[in-house]
């Protein structure tokens, strides 16, 4: 989703290198035309956005976007305002120039030097006015740059815990498969799945529910590294990307959290339910010639033979039955 982040400014620089590319005049009228042809793509992928969501998320997003078109709008009427008064005031002038040709009394040009100063002040004047208008459209993508993040967050974070999302992690997951492709790396996967949490929430209740699952996704982003990527799956279920890793190393990453965990007490909002959980890990590594689907399915098979096992284990890939 890192792919995902659009701003104006990426449009109006994609806009301008378009028309140099193809020689088209630098007029404001042809960049607003190429300029809403580019938002239209960008545009595109909001709405995908928002179809992706549902109730108040996608209200949200829906309120942002129209926002967001409303300032862009703004900046091209300014663009389009320059147009217009650029060539009015060409017009005026070069009427001037014509009448200057013609005339041979002194009295038609000193009225027409009257005339032409006049005309040099409302250039003046229009320039003002629209380096107000430009410096309050400078203001608006500011506006629109800050609301263009929050789309993103809101596309790519999950709500409750504030880790990445299911959509950030497989958009992380072709990233880092391209990247083994590339440059022949690997990388390890790991899926933590919270042992018995339908029995916490059926004891204790929802609210104690989502109380864990947001302090173990604080745990767990505490205690892997910034380079590594951890999202929420979905349900009580996490997978965390360890980059440049490989699998043993990552079984003892997981081990070591394991065992913290184990000494670990959770608490409610008000500290009056205090529990202790335990992880079921599951763990695959990719290398050359791996596919995502795959990838997951084996950590995904590993984590299965962990419940299997009792909970609160720790199984890979090279733990699976060799038809596997």
């Amino acid at each position: 989703m890192e792919q995902f982040y659009i701003s104006v400014a990426r449009i109006a620089k994609k806009t301008l290198n378009h028309m140099v590319a193809h020689h088209t005049p630098l007029l404001p009228d042809l960049y607003s035309k190429y300029f809403y042809v580019f938002l239209d793509e960008v545009d595109q992928e909001i709405k995908e956005l928002i179809d992706s969501k549902d109730g108040n998320g996608k209200r949200e997003l829906k309120q942002q976007q129209e926002s967001t078109m409303e300032i862009v709008d703004a900046v091209v009427e300014v663009i389009n305002g320059l147009d217009h008064s650029t060539k009015s005031h060409d017009h005026n002038l070069k009427s001037h120039e014509q009448k200057l040709k013609g005339m041979e009394k002194v009295v038609d040009l000193v009225e027409l030097k009257k005339l032409i100063t006049d005309e040099i002040g409302k250039v003046r004047e229009s320039n003002v006015s629209l380096q107000h208008k430009l410096t309050k459209a400078q203001q608006d993508v500011h506006v629109l740059q800050s609301q263009l993040a929050q789309i993103t967050d809101l596309a790519t974070i999950d709500e409750l815990t504030g880790l990445y999302n299911r959509r950030a992690l497989f958009s992380r997951l072709v990233e880092e498969h391209s990247r083994v492709e590339r440059y022949k790396e690997n990388f390890s996967l790991m899926i933590f799945d919270i042992d018995d949490f339908k029995q916490v929430n059926d004891t204790y209740g929802h609210q104690v529910g989502d109380a864990i699952l947001k302090n173990l996704a604080h745990f767990l982003k505490g205690n892997l590294r910034t380079s590594d990527f951890i999202s929420r799956f979905g349900g009580e279920e996490f997978i965390a990307i360890l980059p440049s890793t490989e699998m043993e190393k990552a079984r003892r990453v997981a081990e070591k959290m394991r065992h913290m965990l184990g000494k670990k007490v959770f608490e409610d909002k008000k500290g009056a339910v205090k529990i202790k959980i335990t992880v079921s890990i599951g763990i695959s590594q990719c290398t050359p010639g791996d596919t995502v689907d795959n990838l997951i399915k084996r950590a995904d098979d590993a984590l299965y033979m962990a419940k299997n096992d009792g909970k609160n284990a720790i199984f890979t890939e090279a733990d699976l039955p060799a038809s596997k």
